[in-house]
């Protein structure tokens, strides 16, 4: 797009360029142009949705790539972005994207294939630095907790010695870390709760007790313990006790040197990242988690193909986060590819990779295409109730972006009878909950009221 350039030097453009303003200056220059949010938004790959929300400034722009192609495609000087000027239209166009794997063959592949695939992951991951903004999901209104759980994990992360505890063998762990696995698959947090404590204790005592010839085998077992203990915690937005629990999994993880538990804590340990101020190198180590699970294995197992998988799901929505649109998009088509080549039929599969799908869609703002993307499966496909929970709420919070509450709030409610816990506990539910009742001035939800109190939510 070129033409008229006078908006330029305007005076309220040096001030949006001054106080680093971009989506001012994107507005500037469209209705310089003359082109509606639709016509804007199709040039530069953006939803008019999206497009508007970063006019708006409530969808930041940081990544040097997509400023320089906005730039080209909106004939903004790249000063004004505080770009230097590559004096070449074909870098604006450039963008971080994964070479997808093409064919049908099944693994192994050939030499050719594997050192594509292994140069592009490694050159991704030394592009992931920065400017990734805080999940949308870490501030906010806070869900209450379950009781007790935070103080009790807080005492036994910060002061609990593990030689005063009552030793747990191997075997009890395992069963203690199947029924909590069980509840986490099930959204039982309440119950979660009385178990992670006894977690947390069993797989310090389990390491410390082991014998020389099965300590290998006890620290993968607390590192299991110590994984799940994240992701319950991470639902629950306890970020600081997210990051004692993986300082804790990474020494255990190291020390057992099994590729796939250290493929986990790297998936895990990103989305603690990213939801701390250490989130710029969030993507880095999911993708070198990637990278280096695919050289150690070769991903010639089903449970290779699975952590390599949710390691590139990860990362799209990762990607997704920062407003990395191709490179989001790209590497859910190599999760999905992956897991469609493989003859192995891993847990991690195209199914997987839709629900992934709706999320990414509705981080990059496009509520729109999340909205599709959940029509295009259902919740009966995805199994376990955390997923189908999971489905829900990206379903929700799509339509509640794209302004159909009365069908956000039919989402929440299907929510609630999927798994009630999930929206008596997680902030997500709490915090979209308030936003309805906050819109509903009219009184239009049915019962809406009734539900906050259900939940909650003070109303």
């Amino acid at each position: 797009m070129s033409g008229d350039r006078r908006w330029a030097g305007l005076p309220e453009t040096r001030r949006a360029a001054a106080a680093g303003d971009y989506g001012s200056l994107i507005r500037l220059a469209r209705t310089a142009a003359r082109l509606t949010l639709a016509e804007a938004g199709r040039r530069c790959g953006y939803s008019a949705a999206s497009l508007s929300r970063i006019e708006r400034g409530r969808q930041r722009l940081t990544d040097v790539t997509a400023l320089r192609r906005l730039a080209d495609v909106f004939d903004i000087p790249p000063e004004l972005f505080g770009l230097a000027n590559s004096g070449t239209s074909a870098s604006h166009h450039g963008s971080t994207s994964i070479v997808r794997l093409r064919g049908s063959r099944s693994w192994p592949e050939t030499g050719e294939d594997v050192i594509r695939r292994r140069a592009v992951l490694g050159g991704l991951a030394g592009l992931a630095g920065a400017a990734i903004p805080p999940d949308p999901g870490s501030a906010g209104h806070a869900a209450a907790h379950p009781p007790q759980l935070a103080a009790e994990l807080s005492r036994l992360l910060l002061g609990a010695d593990p030689s005063t505890t009552p030793p747990v063998g191997p075997v009890e762990l395992r069963a203690k870390l199947a029924a909590a696995s069980a509840d986490l698959q099930a959204c039982r947090y309440a119950r979660l709760a009385t178990r992670l404590p006894q977690l947390v204790t069993g797989a310090a005592t389990v390491t410390a007790n082991a014998a020389d010839d099965r300590r290998c085998a006890a620290t993968a077992l607390a590192t299991r313990a110590y994984h799940l203990t994240a992701q319950v915690l991470i639902k629950l937005h306890e970020d600081g006790m997210s990051w004692s629990i993986m300082d804790r999994a990474g020494q255990t993880a190291r020390a057992c040197g099994n590729p796939l538990l250290q493929a986990e804590h790297a998936r895990i340990t990103a989305i603690v990242l990213r939801r701390t101020r250490h989130r710029d190198t969030a993507q880095e180590v999911v993708l070198t988690g990637a990278a280096t699970l695919d050289t150690t294995t070769g991903l010639r197992q089903r449970d290779d193909v699975t952590a390599y998988g949710r390691l590139l799901a990860t990362a799209a929505y990762t990607a997704a986060l920062g407003d990395q649109r191709d490179t989001a998009l790209d590497l859910l088509a190599e999760a999905d590819e992956a897991t469609r080549r493989a003859d192995l039929k891993p847990a991690f599969g195209s199914v997987d990779v839709a629900l992934y799908r709706i999320g990414v869609c509705r981080a990059l703002g496009d509520f729109g295409a999340a909205v599709e993307c959940a029509r295009a499966i259902t919740p009966q496909q995805l199994g376990t109730v955390e997923r189908r929970a999971r489905y829900w709420q990206d379903t929700a919070l799509a339509l509640h972006g794209r302004g159909a509450n009365a069908e956000a709030y039919r989402a929440l409610l299907a929510a609630e009878q999927t798994a009630p816990q999930e929206v008596r506990y997680r902030p997500w539910a709490q915090r979209l909950t308030v936003d309805l009742l906050s819109s509903d001035r009219h009184r239009s939800l049915p019962d809406l009221r009734a539900f906050a109190a259900r939940v909650g939510v003070d109303t």
